[in-house]
């Protein structure tokens, strides 16, 4: 009787290596999610059709909320240029395409980072939110003296940060 429940016991354990050994059902890499195979680049429409669960033909702050994953939300309002609150084809294929860190604009940063709603960035606020650009240039942007960094020097900031990239790349011809 012992010598049965023993070679049933390995029976049923051979049974389930086996079944582990062969994967997920489907021939999928698990997780459930779908996507593109290992080391290609997503498509915009897939991601588009995976999260855009009420088929407005856009992705909201919930949509995104609710993907797993999680990637789109956290940078949800990077990615949503036009600052709409949507994210669609169009931003979902820059962002995909999209090479090097994204491109900062003063306006976004100053909404990011000014936590009492003034308009102005203190240097507290900056160190906050541990903006080490700003952290670092702060004296410099803040070109009225006032201790302040307003959207005007923010701007003027990161445009001449835009034009010495592009001298840069002009001399790496």
């Amino acid at each position: 009787m012992n010598s049965i429940k023993v070679t049933l016991t390995i029976l049923a354990v051979f049974i389930n290596v086996i079944a582990f050994a062969q994967g997920p059902p489907g021939g999928g890499r698990g997780g459930g999610q779908g996507g593109p195979p290992e080391g290609e680049k997503p498509d915009a429409t897939e991601i588009l059709k995976l999260l855009d669960t009420n088929n407005d033909d856009k992705i909201d702050k919930v949509e995104a909320v609710e993907d797993e994953r999680g990637k789109i939300a956290k940078d949800f309002d990077e990615i949503d240029t036009n600052e709409d609150g949507f994210i669609d084809l169009e931003e979902l294929e820059i962002e995909l395409n999209r090479e090097g860190p994204r491109k900062v604009t003063a306006k976004k940063l100053l909404k990011e980072v000014d936590q009492n709603e003034d308009g102005l960035l203190n240097e507290l606020e900056v160190a906050a939110k541990d903006k080490r650009d700003l952290m670092d240039n702060f004296n410099e942007i803040d070109t009225n003296d006032d201790s302040q960094l307003d959207l005007d020097e923010l701007e003027a900031f990161y445009s001449k940060d835009e034009d010495d990239n592009k001298k840069k790349n002009k001399k790496n011809r």
